[in-house]
């Protein structure tokens, strides 16, 4: 059987990314570095696939689905760089014979942190789409929902998916290279996350952000696998991603058909061994890619002239904020990694933590079963009690009993409720703002 291919390209420097980084951090439009990446683009689906033609047949519609992950700007590092996008959109345009160029996503948090519409524009990605020549740019959250059923799929079996990522001919999945505190990278498998709805609870998007993450992400891929992956690499995110990482130049385009042999090869340029990345080991353990990097062939750069090792993503919430007591004992990564994702982000808001809990008093979170826990903890603190399951455990007296005790009580339902990467954070931010 003939390896899979996955091309390494490098993009050169691009006159932007200087005023793009910190200090700065302001996103510039350049001409000049939207012809270099077109050419870039061009090099990488060369080298990956032999021309865009071998993928994209003439009279095709071709669907970019990029990683919009929230509602939020460009210097965010979370989103897709825009330059990126449109020198995709105008590559496709210019070199391929695809009847149709259509861009669309669905942004994670949704609900808490902005719709489609919003999030396209605020990101530079709508703007982006349309310099490029996109034909359409589809908000996935305006479209109408499929119901499928998923063959194979061993826990994530049906799935309701937005009608155009079916429709489209051909799909291009554009990730971003970055960390991720949930998926410990978030990269082409899970950037399938947008093609089901946010709304919560139900079973889609939010909720299936448990321990089953990467099983989830195998099980999606089944519904339509990509058929080129190409991750913008230009400027990665290293740390606490998605929200509150660390901008990281790497100048890197990493591009192929194999969507698990794309995510190996970039989280073993991230400094990750590919078997630490939840989905990456289950999609290849179950026959969908390949993960072993001596089975990839590697087109363009060398990985060892590229690879670096990233600052990785840190889950624990716990003892991290002097007077936010996080106080978990029985719970899983569902509410553990977003507590965590909640706190970094407030942390991260530029508020003065000591004159927070001068202000506004002592926090309290707790989440799962807690058989140690003292209910008197909770008195006159600020109570914050994430996820359903605590009240499955014997401890759900002692948590009703704090309710009873501390000073206001706040309440996030959902298994996983993922929200609270938000929503947690916003609640902290008000405290303090109505104090």
């Amino acid at each position: 059987m003939a390896k899979p291919k996955v091309a390494i390209v490098k993009t050169g420097k691009l006159k932007g990314t200087k005023e793009f980084l910190p200090p700065t951090s302001k996103f510039v439009r350049y001409d000049e570095d939207i012809v270099q990446i077109k050419a870039k683009v061009e090099e990488a689906v060369n080298l990956a696939v032999g021309g865009i033609d071998n993928i994209v047949k003439e009279g095709e519609t071709v669907l970019i689905k990029p990683n919009l992950a929230f509602q939020a700007p460009p210097e965010c590092y979370s989103v897709v760089d825009p330059r990126t996008l449109e020198g995709m959109v105008a590559f496709l345009k210019e070199k391929s014979k695809a009847k149709e160029v259509w861009v669309s996503d669905n942004p994670s948090l949704g609900q808490h942190v902005g719709r489609a519409r919003p999030a396209f524009s605020a990101s530079g990605m709508e703007e982006a789409s349309r310099r490029g020549g996109a034909d359409r740019v589809i908000f996935f959250d305006e479209e109408e929902l499929v119901e499928v059923d998923i063959p194979g799929a061993l826990m994530f079996k049906h799935a309701q998916v937005f009608k155009p990522f079916l429709d489209a001919d051909r799909v291009i999945n554009l990730p971003k290279m970055k960390t991720h505190l949930a998926g410990t990278v978030s990269l082409g498998l899970k950037n399938w996350n947008g093609i089901i709805p946010n709304v919560h609870p139900s079973g889609q998007q939010q909720d299936v952000h448990r321990l089953d993450l990467g099983q989830k992400f195998a099980d999606m891929y089944r519904i339509r696998k990509a058929d080129l992956t190409f991750i913008d690499g230009i400027i990665a995110m290293e740390g606490q991603g998605p929200h509150v990482g660390t901008p990281l130049e790497m100048n890197l385009f990493i591009a192929g058909t194999d969507t698990v042999a794309v995510d190996a090869v970039t989280a073993y340029v991230m400094g990750f061994e590919t078997i630490e990345i939840p989905s990456v080991r289950i999609a290849a353990t179950e026959g969908l890619g390949e993960r072993d990097i001596d089975k990839i062939e590697i087109a363009g750069v060398p990985i060892a002239e590229v690879r670096r090792f990233f600052k990785r993503p840190m889950i624990d919430p716990i003892g991290l904020l002097p007077g936010i007591t996080v106080f978990v004992q029985q719970t899983c990564p569902g509410c553990f990694a977003n507590i965590r994702g909640a706190l970094d982000g407030f942390n991260a808001s530029g508020i003065d933590v000591k004159d927070f809990i001068d202000k506004v008093g002592e926090i309290l979170i707790v989440a799962g079963g807690v058989p140690d826990f003292d209910p008197e903890l909770a008195r006159g603190k600020h109570l914050f009690i994430a996820g359903d399951c605590w009240k499955y455990f014997p401890s759900k007296g002692k948590v009703e009993e704090a309710k009873k005790l501390a000073q206001s009580v706040t309440e996030y339902p959902g298994c996983a409720p993922v929200y609270i990467f938000a929503q947690l954070n916003g609640d902290l931010q008000a405290l303090y703002n109505k104090a």
